[in-house]
């Protein structure tokens, strides 16, 4: 007997922890972008297998999302079928980037139960957050959620970007050019020599030499 999806679901918000984001990318200049991860066919595979094994499911493949993206991705939002992540300190192309590589990820992504294969089917949504501007900063962050949320429901694609989104797309990338400071007395560069040397490495790069360090780190 299957167990149907309580109408009017409601979001858990962590819109405090997007507050502080914001707070954070505001005092040092860095972009801020929202991840939204819409699951289309969660209130369809509830109704067939039931919504407590379907939850399940969805926090199996939230565990997934942790193993692609960053620590510092905090999850601000979660619902049945929904997500949605602050991107801090991230270029809107790494944005995108990383959104291209979960759509792959989940897609393929499956689950059995009782000799049946299950599978989500993903979208996601893409929304730019501009701290510098006063009117980003008055907005509220339910409100930005929202926003997230409404691009990844609304969009035919699997990855769906917002008006604001676009727009950071079309912008080149900051380049900091930071003073490298003295290293270690051993000769090894410090953390702001290594974060100063990723900065100048274009996005494509960045991620090369980032899967290079993991799959180093697990033959060590």
């Amino acid at each position: 007997m299957s167990t149907p999806i309580p109408s009017g679901t409601r979001l858990r918000m962590f819109d405090q922890a997007l507050t502080r984001q914001v707070a954070f990318c505001l005092r040092r200049g860095l972009p801020l972008h929202l991840l939204a991860v819409e699951l289309t066919n969660f209130p369809v595979l509830a109704n067939i297998h039931g919504h407590a094994l379907t939850r399940r499911m969805q926090q199996r493949l939230t565990q997934e999302i942790d193993r692609l993206k960053r620590a510092e991705d905090w999850q601000c939002a979660w619902g049945d079928g929904r997500m949605v992540f602050a991107l801090p300190d991230t270029s809107a192309r790494g944005a995108r980037h990383l959104a291209q590589r979960l759509v792959q990820q989940l897609g393929q992504h499956s689950f059995r139960y009782n000799g049946d294969t299950l599978r989500f089917t993903v979208r996601l949504g893409l929304h730019s957050v501009a701290p510098q501007r006063e009117a980003d900063l008055r907005q509220d962050s339910r409100k930005l959620i929202m926003r997230a949320l409404h691009t990844a429901c609304h969009g035919a694609e699997p990855v769906n970007i917002s008006a604001a989104m676009q727009q950071a797309l079309g912008q080149p990338d900051a380049v900091r050019d930071t003073p490298m400071p003295a290293g270690h007395p051993d000769g090894a560069p410090d953390t702001r020599q290594l974060r100063a040397m990723m900065r100048r490495l274009s996005e494509q790069q960045r991620l090369s030499l980032v899967d290079e360090l993991l799959l180093a780190s697990t033959r060590a």
